[in-house]
């Protein structure tokens, strides 16, 4: 190595296969999409830009080019679990899992699972151009040796990507524009998310995607979706021209899931949480739909600067200034939590997510206690008698709050992990039976 360059550039003068993209081996994207890094095992990390061509690419529709995408860089993924291409998985070395560990979420506005090779602005198809950014490991330092390899391994990928069934890319293709079209048509629909039916919500987690948003479908028994028919399932028209059927969340509407323990509660919304994101097929979530334009309410603790929680507090606890309008302070996990709700109703939010189990309970239900002490009005108060002022549609999860359940529009409970009707009427009326008869035996 010429002791006046890097190793990089090096391996780079001794390169020859044409796939290498020269094009974008410049001085402001060294570092970034080219370079050499020694590994804490000695081992050498070569990073480089390539680029591959298949004509038959370009007539793809190109709204849904980042689904073909990602479907090449899985299926090159399974070839290297097969211990193909070992340069690209580091012969399956546990500390290079990053570079073989499947996903199989197309994009996410979330930045988590950066370090995992999927479609992005790296990833790409341009026409009848495939970009991919090679992550590469080799054991022996030498560039003329490294150059070699990395010549052979372009010509074996080229080799296999051009093997890649059209007909595969071009389903996932379609596959991600149905998602983006049914997601864009929710408004028009008058809804804010859609639970397709056959869906499977149920996740696997590994070291590497420890996050729900990018996990895994479960593997072994992973329970459909299937929408209560008291429910009134909905058809939905794809992009592709193909019907589904599902649960569609109403604009504005209170939806309650509830059940016990263990029965999926947080993993059903977790998947609408995630419907935000575009799906492989194969992921399980491809048609649960969600506007991105939701928030999300739990508990916790903030410093607040003139924030207004007045539609809860009727008056701040002392050591917070200020007004409930103009709150100076340490907030509790209420008023954290009451700031993020009112938030999200001032700024238009179409849904909002609430779990009890990662909320203040006292800010979701009333109780005697809170009201000769707190000031405090819950949101089931504010659902039965100020709804004009809740602007936006709400998910939330409980499964004690009996109040909170029967202050909803429409609801689920999960059974056996399937969903099955929630009659909030008939609900409404056995928790009136029921404090009646809890309170003969509290004061007799």
């Amino acid at each position: 190595m010429n002791s006046k360059t890097s190793l990089i550039e090096d391996v780079i003068k001794n390169i020859i296969t044409p796939h290498l993209n020269h094009k974008i081996l410049t001085k402001i994207n060294k570092n970034k999409v080219f370079y050499a890094i020694r590994q804490t095992d000695k081992n050498i990390k070569i990073v480089l830009p390539f680029v591959f061509k298949r004509d038959d690419l370009i007539d793809i529709n190109k709204k849904g080019l980042e689904g073909s995408t990602a479907r090449i860089i899985e299926c090159i993924k399974e070839q290297m679990k097969k211990k193909k291409f070992p340069e690209l998985s580091g012969s399956l070395g546990k500390r290079y899992a990053a570079l073989f560990e499947p996903i199989t979420v197309i994009n996410s506005d979330l930045n988590i699972g950066s370090d995992l090779w999927r479609s992005d602005k790296y990833n790409f198809i341009n026409n009848n151009e495939i970009h991919l950014l090679l992550r590469m490991i080799f054991k022996d330092g030498a560039p003329k040796i490294i150059a070699k390899r990395i010549d052979e391994l372009s010509y074996e990928l080229n080799d296999f990507i051009q093997k890649i069934p059209c007909k595969i890319l071009e389903k996932e293709n379609i596959n991600v524009i149905n998602q983006k079209n049914l997601r864009d048509k929710l408004k028009d629909l008058g809804l804010v998310s859609f639970i397709g039916d056959n869906s499977r919500p149920a996740r696997s987690y590994t070291n590497i995607r420890r996050h729900y948003r990018i996990a895994g479908p479960k593997e072994g028994i992973n329970i459909p979706f299937k929408t209560p028919e008291e429910l009134n399932p909905i058809e939905v028209e794809l992009y592709d021209g193909s019907i589904i059927t599902g649960l569609g969340i109403k604009e504005k509407e209170i939806f309650i899931i509830t059940g016990r323990n263990a029965q999926g509660k947080t993993t059903l919304i977790e998947a609408i949480d995630s419907g935000q994101d575009d799906h492989l097929i194969g992921d399980g979530r491809e048609y649960i739909i969600t506007t991105k334009n939701l928030s999300k309410a739990t508990t916790g603790c903030m410093q607040m600067y003139g924030n207004d929680i007045s539609l809860f507090f009727e008056k701040l606890p002392k050591g917070i200034k200020g007004t409930p309008k103009n709150v100076h302070g340490t907030a509790s996990g209420s008023m954290t939590m009451a700031y993020q709700i009112q938030k999200a109703l001032s700024t238009d939010v179409d849904l909002i997510l609430i779990d009890e189990d990662n909320s203040a309970v006292n800010l979701l239900v009333s109780g005697l206690l809170s009201n000769w002490f707190e000031g405090v009005k819950p949101l089931s108060e504010i659902i039965m008698n100020e709804r004009e002022k809740l602007t936006s549609a709400f998910i939330i999860i409980t499964s004690s709050l009996d109040l909170l359940t029967a202050s909803g529009d429409r609801g689920i409970y999960l059974e056996d992990h399937e969903a099955k009707y929630l009659d909030i009427d008939k609900f409404r009326k056995e928790l009136s039976k029921y404090y009646l008869k809890l309170s003969n035996k509290v004061y007799k």
